[in-house]
């Protein structure tokens, strides 16, 4: 019998693709109307990205995705660091003593819009997402900046423009305010 996680892996990647093709909340591919810094997205199937953007029109440096209808949480990064294609990665997030990784992949199309990324999906009922919570929300808190890591790569994000969109990722994600 295949374990939940297997399961629902495919549906999770079936309803995220869906989403971006049919024009729903695309987490990775820049909008026109992305502006510089951080933002929230959101749709009514329970669904939550937070992004930051560091310029207008520009990558989408980190997306935080909570998609509570199929129990996925995904971390993307568009960015060329020059890891090559379908090669583990390390994404780290870090904020003072705070530390949120993950384990993913790099691909040409890792953020889903043609251009090279990162991309984790994890697995994440209800109590999965308890055990992301504590070490997510200190780095999302702290008083920055933000290092984003990964692989050889780090750039710095500013928390200045953070706190109202956490505050709504958090609570359509981990139910907190």
């Amino acid at each position: 019998m295949p374990s939940r996680a297997f399961r629902r892996w495919p549906l999770a990647m079936m309803a995220a693709t869906f989403a971006m093709f049919a024009g729903a909340v695309s987490p990775a591919s820049a909008d026109q109307d992305d502006k510089q810094g951080w933002s929230l997205g959101s749709d009514p199937r329970r669904r939550v990205f937070l992004r930051f953007v560091p310029a207008n029109d520009g990558p989408r440096v980190l997306v935080l995705g909570c998609l509570r209808d199929v129990d996925s949480f995904i971390v993307l990064s568009e960015q060329d660091i020059g890891i090559g294609h379908g090669q583990a990665a390390t994404l780290t997030l870090a904020n003072g003593a705070a530390r949120f990784v993950v384990e993913g992949k790099f691909e040409g199309d890792g953020a889903g819009v043609g251009r090279p990324g990162f991309a984790s999906e994890i697995d994440a009922d209800g109590k999965a997402l308890q055990q992301i919570r504590p070490k997510l929300i200190p780095v999302l808190e702290g008083k920055g900046p933000i290092v984003l890591s990964v692989g050889p790569t780090s750039r710095e994000l500013p928390v200045a423009g953070l706190a109202k969109p956490s505050s709504g990722f958090k609570s359509v994600c981990f139910g907190q305010r």
